[in-house]
Protein backbone atom coordinates (compact mmCIF):
# COMPACT_ATOMS: atom_id res chain seq x y z
CA UNK A 1 0.00 0.00 0.00
CA UNK A 2 1.01 3.91 -0.90
CA UNK A 3 0.82 4.59 3.04
CA UNK A 4 3.54 2.28 3.99
CA UNK A 5 6.28 3.73 1.69
CA UNK A 6 5.33 6.91 2.86
CA UNK A 7 7.46 8.22 6.65
CA UNK A 8 5.67 8.10 9.52
CA UNK A 9 5.98 12.01 10.04
CA UNK A 10 4.57 12.31 6.76
CA UNK A 11 1.99 9.74 7.46
CA UNK A 12 1.03 11.60 11.11
CA UNK A 13 0.89 15.33 8.89
CA UNK A 14 -1.65 13.96 6.64
CA UNK A 15 -3.50 12.31 8.95
CA UNK A 16 -3.73 15.65 11.02
CA UNK A 17 -5.09 17.03 7.65
CA UNK A 18 -7.49 14.90 7.16
CA UNK A 19 -8.60 15.02 10.48
CA UNK A 20 -8.85 19.04 10.10
CA UNK A 21 -10.90 18.98 7.00
CA UNK A 22 -13.51 16.57 9.04
CA UNK A 23 -13.79 19.18 11.90
CA UNK A 24 -13.96 22.42 9.47
CA UNK A 25 -16.13 20.63 7.97
CA UNK A 26 -18.31 19.85 11.62
CA UNK A 27 -17.63 23.52 12.12
CA UNK A 28 -19.10 24.72 8.54
CA UNK A 29 -22.18 22.48 9.46
CA UNK A 30 -22.58 24.22 12.62
CA UNK A 31 -22.57 27.87 11.29
CA UNK A 32 -24.88 27.19 8.85
CA UNK A 33 -27.18 25.89 11.07
CA UNK A 34 -26.76 28.77 13.26
CA UNK A 35 -27.26 31.19 10.57
CA UNK A 36 -30.79 29.49 9.18
CA UNK A 37 -31.91 29.62 12.84
CA UNK A 38 -30.87 33.06 13.28
CA UNK A 39 -32.37 34.09 10.18
CA UNK A 40 -35.93 32.23 11.15
CA UNK A 41 -35.66 34.49 14.54
CA UNK A 42 -35.21 37.76 12.36
CA UNK A 43 -37.90 37.20 10.00
CA UNK A 44 -40.16 36.23 13.09
CA UNK A 45 -39.43 39.52 14.73
CA UNK A 46 -39.59 41.60 11.70
CA UNK A 47 -42.96 39.94 10.89
CA UNK A 48 -43.89 41.15 14.53
CA UNK A 49 -42.73 44.65 14.07
CA UNK A 50 -44.93 44.60 10.61
CA UNK A 51 -48.08 43.55 12.92
CA UNK A 52 -48.03 45.90 14.99
CA UNK A 53 -47.68 48.57 12.88
CA UNK A 54 -44.44 49.82 13.82
CA UNK A 55 -42.31 50.26 10.74
CA UNK A 56 -38.57 49.86 11.58
CA UNK A 57 -36.44 52.80 12.33
CA UNK A 58 -35.79 55.43 9.12
CA UNK A 59 -33.14 57.97 8.50
CA UNK A 60 -35.02 61.28 7.87
CA UNK A 61 -38.58 62.62 8.69
CA UNK A 62 -38.14 64.83 6.10
CA UNK A 63 -38.39 63.36 2.38
CA UNK A 64 -38.20 65.53 -0.62
CA UNK A 65 -41.91 65.78 -0.94
CA UNK A 66 -42.43 66.59 2.91
CA UNK A 67 -43.17 70.44 3.93
CA UNK A 68 -43.63 71.98 7.42
CA UNK A 69 -46.70 73.04 8.05
CA UNK A 70 -46.87 75.16 11.44
CA UNK A 71 -47.76 73.45 14.51
CA UNK A 72 -51.05 74.33 16.53
CA UNK A 73 -52.99 73.25 19.35
CA UNK A 74 -55.95 71.10 18.28
CA UNK A 75 -58.78 71.31 21.22
CA UNK A 76 -61.71 69.13 20.60
CA UNK A 77 -64.85 69.46 23.00
CA UNK A 78 -66.55 66.39 21.37
CA UNK A 79 -63.96 63.82 22.22
CA UNK A 80 -62.42 65.87 24.36
CA UNK A 81 -59.28 65.38 23.84
CA UNK A 82 -56.66 68.48 23.11
CA UNK A 83 -52.66 68.39 22.03
CA UNK A 84 -49.91 70.09 20.25
CA UNK A 85 -47.74 67.99 18.13
CA UNK A 86 -44.44 69.54 18.16
CA UNK A 87 -44.31 69.10 14.55
CA UNK A 88 -46.55 68.65 11.60
CA UNK A 89 -45.31 67.93 8.11
CA UNK A 90 -47.38 67.63 4.94
CA UNK A 91 -46.79 64.42 2.93
CA UNK A 92 -48.53 63.26 -0.20
CA UNK A 93 -51.87 65.53 0.79
CA UNK A 94 -51.34 64.18 4.41
CA UNK A 95 -50.60 66.65 7.19
CA UNK A 96 -48.31 64.04 9.46
CA UNK A 97 -47.81 64.86 13.43
CA UNK A 98 -44.27 64.52 14.95
CA UNK A 99 -43.42 63.61 18.29
CA UNK A 100 -40.28 64.17 19.52
CA UNK A 101 -39.02 62.74 23.20
CA UNK A 102 -35.52 63.82 23.59
CA UNK A 103 -34.92 62.17 26.78
CA UNK A 104 -36.92 58.88 25.73
CA UNK A 105 -34.51 56.14 24.56
CA UNK A 106 -37.07 53.75 24.45
CA UNK A 107 -40.39 53.81 22.58
CA UNK A 108 -43.56 53.67 25.50
CA UNK A 109 -47.28 53.14 25.46
CA UNK A 110 -47.69 56.18 26.24
CA UNK A 111 -45.43 58.25 23.43
CA UNK A 112 -47.39 56.24 20.91
CA UNK A 113 -50.78 56.81 22.83
CA UNK A 114 -49.78 60.86 22.74
CA UNK A 115 -49.09 60.46 18.68
CA UNK A 116 -52.18 58.90 17.95
CA UNK A 117 -54.27 61.30 19.84
CA UNK A 118 -52.60 63.78 17.72
CA UNK A 119 -53.64 61.62 14.76
CA UNK A 120 -57.24 61.38 15.81
CA UNK A 121 -57.62 65.63 16.38
CA UNK A 122 -55.92 65.98 12.77
CA UNK A 123 -58.36 63.79 11.51
CA UNK A 124 -61.10 65.66 12.84
CA UNK A 125 -60.03 69.29 12.50
CA UNK A 126 -58.19 68.88 8.92
CA UNK A 127 -61.28 66.40 7.45
CA UNK A 128 -58.23 63.91 6.63
CA UNK A 129 -56.60 60.41 8.63
CA UNK A 130 -53.14 60.90 9.06
CA UNK A 131 -51.77 57.25 7.60
CA UNK A 132 -49.10 57.45 10.01
CA UNK A 133 -47.30 59.78 12.50
CA UNK A 134 -43.35 59.74 13.48
CA UNK A 135 -42.15 59.32 16.93
CA UNK A 136 -38.19 60.78 17.29
CA UNK A 137 -36.89 59.03 20.36
CA UNK A 138 -33.39 59.93 22.76
CA UNK A 139 -30.05 61.97 21.55
CA UNK A 140 -29.37 60.04 18.78
CA UNK A 141 -33.02 61.43 17.24
CA UNK A 142 -33.90 57.72 16.53
CA UNK A 143 -37.00 57.74 14.34
CA UNK A 144 -39.91 55.64 14.05
CA UNK A 145 -43.07 55.82 12.22
CA UNK A 146 -45.87 54.76 14.08
CA UNK A 147 -49.16 53.29 11.82
CA UNK A 148 -52.37 54.52 12.27
CA UNK A 149 -54.53 51.51 12.17
CA UNK A 150 -57.56 50.71 13.42
CA UNK A 151 -56.27 48.36 16.13
CA UNK A 152 -54.09 51.27 17.24
CA UNK A 153 -57.51 53.69 17.08
CA UNK A 154 -59.52 51.10 19.43
CA UNK A 155 -56.92 50.24 21.66
CA UNK A 156 -56.90 54.45 22.06
CA UNK A 157 -60.65 54.62 22.51
CA UNK A 158 -60.09 51.91 25.57
CA UNK A 159 -57.43 54.18 27.34
CA UNK A 160 -59.70 56.79 26.52
CA UNK A 161 -62.74 55.29 27.81
CA UNK A 162 -61.00 54.18 30.97
CA UNK A 163 -59.26 57.46 31.92
CA UNK A 164 -62.80 59.04 31.62
CA UNK A 165 -64.23 56.64 33.64
CA UNK A 166 -61.89 57.36 36.22
CA UNK A 167 -62.28 61.17 35.96
CA UNK A 168 -65.95 60.62 36.49
CA UNK A 169 -65.65 58.25 39.56
CA UNK A 170 -66.92 55.11 37.32
CA UNK A 171 -63.73 53.76 37.69
CA UNK A 172 -61.23 53.30 40.45
CA UNK A 173 -57.85 54.00 39.35
CA UNK A 174 -55.13 51.09 39.98
CA UNK A 175 -51.33 51.86 40.53
CA UNK A 176 -48.83 50.13 38.91
CA UNK A 177 -45.74 51.20 40.83
CA UNK A 178 -42.17 50.84 39.99
CA UNK A 179 -39.84 50.28 42.64
CA UNK A 180 -37.42 52.90 40.50
CA UNK A 181 -39.95 55.63 39.80
CA UNK A 182 -41.04 55.33 43.48
CA UNK A 183 -37.86 56.01 44.55
CA UNK A 184 -37.42 59.37 42.78
CA UNK A 185 -41.16 60.24 43.06
CA UNK A 186 -41.35 63.66 45.14
CA UNK A 187 -44.91 62.74 46.58
CA UNK A 188 -44.04 59.35 47.22
CA UNK A 189 -44.17 60.53 51.23
CA UNK A 190 -48.27 60.78 50.07
CA UNK A 191 -48.81 57.65 48.04
CA UNK A 192 -50.68 54.46 49.50
CA UNK A 193 -49.04 52.43 46.72
CA UNK A 194 -45.06 53.22 47.19
CA UNK A 195 -42.56 50.38 47.00
CA UNK A 196 -40.11 51.10 49.65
Amino acid sequence: MILDRVPNSLRDLVTDLLQADELFFWLLIILTCLVIVLDAFSEIARKKQRDSGIEPEIRSVITPSSIFKETKTYVSQVQLLAGTPDALLVENGYIIPVERKAFGNKMRDRHIIQLLVYMRLIEEFEGKKPPYGYLILGKNKRKIKVLNTQKKQDWLQYCIDEMQGVLAREIKATASPHKRKCAKCNVRNLCKFKID
